[in-house]
C-alpha cells in the first residue's frame, strides 16, 4: 500500500471514533471508511507505550488491527448519531507478523468485514509499512450492546 493523503478523519478528532484513550491509543486517522471496510493509519512514536527499541512490538500491532476495526464499528455509530461501542477480540486465527514497523513511520490497516452477525464480526486485516505487508490475520471482534 503506498503512502496515503487526505484522511477524512484526523488526530485531533480520531478519539470520537474509539472508545481507547491515551496511552492506549494506535490509531492517529482514517483514509477511507464503507460499510464493510476501513484504511487507518497510526504514527507510530519513540514514547508510546507500545513501542520497544525503536519498533511497534507485537502487542502493538495486534491492539492497532484491533483499534483500526473499532473505528469502522465508531464511524458507522457516529454517522447514524450513536455512541460508539466497546468491542473485544474474541479469537485471532492465522496470525503472521513479518516484520515490526520502526518508529517514525506510519503504518495503514486495511479491514475489511467477511461476515457480521448482531454484535459479532469476522474481520481480515492487513497492515502496511512502506509497502511492505507488516502483519495479517483474521479476527473475530464482539461489540458490546449500549443498551
Amino acid at each position: 500500500m503506498t503512502k496515503l493523503q487526505n484522511p477524512i478523519v484526523n488526530t485531533d478528532t480520531i478519539l470520537n471514533y474509539i472508545p481507547q484513550r491515551p496511552p492506549i491509543v494506535l490509531v492517529s486517522r482514517i483514509y477511507e471508511c464503507d460499510e464493510s471496510s476501513i484504511i487507518t493509519g497510526f504514527d507510530i512514536t519513540t514514547e508510546h507505550i507500545f513501542t520497544h527499541e525503536g519498533k511497534l512490538s507485537e502487542s502493538g500491532i495486534i491492539e492497532n488491527m484491533a483499534q483500526s476495526a473499532a473505528c469502522r464499528a465508531g464511524y458507522e455509530a457516529i454517522k447514524n448519531s450513536n455512541k460508539p461501542v466497546v468491542g473485544f477480540i474474541g479469537n485471532i486465527k492465522n496470525l503472521n507478523i513479518h516484520f515490526l514497523p520502526t518508529v517514525n513511520s506510519e503504518i495503514y490497516t486495511k479491514v475489511i468485514t467477511k461476515t457480521q452477525v448482531l454484535n459479532v464480526s469476522i474481520i481480515d486485516v492487513v497492515v502496511y509499512s512502506d509497502s511492505k505487508i507488516v502483519a495479517e490475520c483474521e479476527m473475530k471482534i464482539f461489540l458490546q450492546d449500549n443498551q
